[in-house]
């Protein structure tokens, strides 16, 4: 059997590029390449391209989202998405992809943009009402709000956070009325959109969710424990600020609580692929939803990898399973 061409897209348009490049160049480094032949792709704005190995940048033709390489058309069986943040984490990617009729391994474009979204997503999480949503108020750049307002509605401290960016780019949290303002105006150079969130006290627990055969429908779950006041950009990505306890140290009824919470979630939410689901959890085990990523990260330093290799998958099995469920659809 010939081997499939992969397009493994890395970079896109957000402050998560570098995360993004340093997953893509970790899925070159692990994945299979007696099963497939595979392309690092860079995306940033609309310079879309394929970097050789000197250096050299030789554009994709976006008519068909092909590769002329030494005169030979490539064109590709699937794409690995590995962009964080836009487009490839907010359904844009996918819509083209889709019209060029090429299978990707993240969410459909309708499923990414909308659970990209924070606020449509904590709104749409809420009515399928199997775990509960902080208290959150959406606003727009062209507004002027009322911080007295937002004050008594929400409390203090607070989450301030651009409500189409992951990695905690942008967010803060707010302990005075003067510390809100701040934040809405730091999150407001992030996004044009953000939303001011009920701060819970608790525990950070994430699971790793997936529909993929011969894998489980979710992964042992993991407890982040940051030494910043939450789990911002710079912890995730400095392993000396945090720590991630895999499988993490919870009852099983707890663990199993959030895994079933995690699988009616995921169907809800019509995910596919591998997600992960964040949530607080309060010293009574009340459980809040926090986020669902998408496209979580594949660095070394990210957390599914860890996760399904505690599971008993290695970091390539995972790939391969990923790339595997799309081609076969």
């Amino acid at each position: 059997m010939s081997k499939k061409n992969i397009a493994l897209i890395s970079g896109g348009n957000s402050g998560e590029y570098q995360i993004s490049i340093s997953s893509g160049k970790e899925v070159v480094k692990t994945i299979d390449n007696n099963k497939f032949n595979v392309y690092p792709i860079i995306l940033r704005g609309k310079d879309w391209y394929f970097k050789t190995e000197t250096n050299e940048h030789i554009q994709i033709d976006k008519t068909d989202f092909s590769l002329t390489l030494n005169g030979t058309k490539i064109l590709f069986d699937a794409v690995f998405d590995a962009i964080h943040g836009t487009p490839g984490e907010d359904g844009m990617l996918q819509g083209y992809l889709d019209m060029m009729s090429i299978p990707y391994t993240s969410c459909n474009h309708t499923v990414s943009a909308l659970t990209f979204h924070k606020g449509f997503c904590n709104m749409i999480v809420r009515e399928v009402n199997v775990v509960n949503v902080a208290k959150s108020l959406l606003f727009t750049s062209d507004e002027n709000p009322d911080f007295d307002n937002i004050i008594s509605e929400i409390g203090l401290p607070c989450f301030v956070k651009p409500v189409r960016s992951g990695s905690s780019v942008g967010v803060s949290k707010a302990k005075t009325k003067e510390e809100l303002m701040l934040a809405m105006e730091r999150a407001f150079q992030v996004d044009s959109e953000i939303m001011v969130e009920q701060f819970i006290k608790g525990r950070e627990l994430t699971c790793g969710t997936s529909n993929l055969p011969q894998f489980p429908k979710t992964l042992p779950l993991a407890e982040i424990i940051s030494k910043h006041e939450f789990f911002d950009y710079e912890t995730k990505y400095n392993g000396s600020l945090n720590q991630e306890v895999i499988p993490a140290p919870i009852s099983d009824e707890l663990t199993q609580q959030i895994q079933k919470i995690s699988e009616l979630l995921y169907k809800k939410l019509r995910c596919s692929g591998i997600v992960r689901f964040d949530y607080i959890v309060t010293e009574k085990d009340e459980i809040y939803f926090l986020e669902v990523n998408t496209i979580p990260g594949m660095t070394g330093e990210s957390i599914v990898p860890k996760m399904a290799q505690k599971a008993g998958f290695s970091t390539t099995d995972l790939y391969t399973l990923l790339i595997n469920n799309v081609l076969n659809k």
